[in-house]
């Protein structure tokens, strides 16, 4: 959903149980679940594992706030990623699939047909209660039956996580369910902010600030948000790092990644380009940690905005 179209042309993307036999069980079931899940993060030194086995997200749906490391299991033959969007308040997933998925849908059809001016007035459908969606980051890009962790600070609210990357046919694959609601209590952990060893700096006027080369190994990356803009697919900027095959892909993932171009950012990816992680957007003066293992080569620092390459939201450096 929040992926494709010029922002300066639009102004944008528990029930009651009944008492019964059944239902205590039903609860008494549920309850040993959610327990379950929270040994086990507590187990894994609360490590959240989130697992995609197809288009789908296996997430503990309730969360307490402050830093949370995500580690994201992509079973799937598909490269994906997953951003938290924190939502007004007030604002559900059930506002989300009925007032915000339709004109998505609809406009995004229209825009491979390429019918622009259709597209158009469909986006003038976006409530308006978007523009006051807040960035929360997420892990990016990472590519099929891989992992990736990273580890961002959660606000107390309600978030709606998805991934927009696109399937063949230009729909991203939030439509296909991978759309989901997590809650963040007002109840904070005990973890502490992860220790680097080196930093990233972002900045959309400066773009990706990093070394030129490293030494091959395991590392904790702390991505700095010097600042934040909405960009033309409303969204901001992010990081993902990519194992290049050749330099010469460099052009193809820049051409790829623009998720304004209606015929990019889709499965599969081009060859030759490995997705290993990331953070995705977070606001002005934040800062995101992710794991990097990286081995000999040649990798890519950059961002998922349009005309990444031109902008200078990229950063190419050696391991060796």
């Amino acid at each position: 959903m929040s992926s494709v179209l010029n922002f300066k042309y639009v102004n944008l993307y528990v029930a009651i149980l009944f008492v019964s036999l059944i239902s205590c069980k039903n609860e008494s079931k549920e309850s040993k679940q959610k327990l379950a899940s929270v040994v086990s993060i507590e187990n894994k030194r609360n490590i959240v594992e989130v697992t995609t086995n197809i288009m789908d997200f296996e997430i503990p749906t309730q969360l307490q706030s402050g830093w949370t490391t995500f580690k994201y299991n992509n079973k799937s033959g598909e490269t994906h990623f997953f951003i938290f969007e924190k939502m007004p308040e007030g604002i559900t997933i059930e506002n989300y699939k009925n007032e915000l998925v339709p004109p998505f849908k609809a406009a995004f059809t229209y825009l491979n047909e390429n019918k622009i001016e259709e597209a158009m007035k469909e986006f003038e459908k976006i409530p308006s209660w978007w523009q006051d969606v807040k960035l929360g980051g997420g892990v990016g890009l990472i590519a099929p039956r891989s992992s990736a962790e990273t580890t961002v600070y959660l606000k107390p609210g309600t978030y709606v996580m998805e991934c927009y990357v696109r399937m063949p046919n230009g729909m991203p694959h939030a439509f296909y369910g991978m759309l989901k609601e997590i809650v963040v209590s007002e109840t904070a952990n005990e973890n502490k902010e992860p220790q680097s060893d080196f930093d990233i700096h972002l900045s959309s006027k400066k773009g990706i600030t990093f070394m030129d080369s490293i030494k091959a190994g395991e590392y904790q990356m702390a991505v700095r948000f010097e600042d934040q803009k909405l960009y033309e697919t409303l969204l901001g900027h992010d990081i993902n790092l990519v194992k290049l095959d050749d330099m010469k892909l460099l052009d193809s993932l820049g051409t790829w990644i623009d998720a304004s171009n209606i015929k990019a950012f889709k499965t599969p990816v081009p060859k030759g380009l490995t997705f290993l992680g990331g953070v995705e957007d977070l606001e002005a003066g934040e800062t995101g940690y992710f794991k990097a293992k990286l081995e000999k080569g040649n990798y890519v620092l950059i961002s998922e905005i349009p005309k990444a390459v031109e902008r200078n939201m990229y950063k190419v450096f050696k391991v060796y």
